[in-house]
């Protein structure tokens, strides 16, 4: 749920998720509903992903994200480990590079919270580089100052 803007309606979705868990999930058990703040407007939105290449192991994966991800299709792939500088070009180098740095009177991202989001992503990656099935972060939302994930899938082999 979006846009609550009182404790009582966060109650209330709340109360609406669970009941639409029970409803459409009988077998699923939620113990705890995690509540967040809403994150600000961002700049722009990237995607992180890893993925296993078969024939050269987990490769992280960099492009515009959110819903634009299918449009644009604007991905650089880059084989773990990586450098911060081998992701600072990746990123600079897609199309929606320019926006890093200040486009058309646009102020600059945080591009050092970006490149520092990514690496903890791809460190958590080699870290588990064993039973990662998937990871997604998407979106990244990008700030002037600052970069969160508000949205991330990650499967693990057991």
């Amino acid at each position: 749920a979006l846009k609550l803007a009182s404790p009582e309606a966060v109650a209330e979705a709340v109360e609406r998720m669970s009941a639409q868990v029970a409803r459409y999930a009988p077998d699923v058990r939620v113990e705890r509903i995690l509540v967040e703040k809403m994150a600000d407007a961002p700049l722009l939105e990237l995607i992180v992903g890893v993925k296993r290449e078969p024939n050269f192991g987990l490769a992280l994966v960099l492009g515009t994200g959110g819903v634009l991800v299918e449009l644009i299709r604007d991905t650089a792939t880059l084989l773990l480990p990586v450098r911060e500088s081998d992701v600072r070009d990746a990123l600079l180098g897609l199309k929606l590079g320019p926006l890093l740095t200040g486009y058309r009177g646009r102020p600059p991202a945080d591009l050092d919270a970006v490149v520092a989001n990514v690496m903890a992503i791809a460190r958590f990656a080699q870290a588990h580089a064993d039973s990662l099935v998937e990871l997604d972060v998407n979106p990244l939302l990008v700030m002037e100052r600052g970069a969160v994930a508000v949205d991330a899938l990650v499967r693990l082999d057991a």
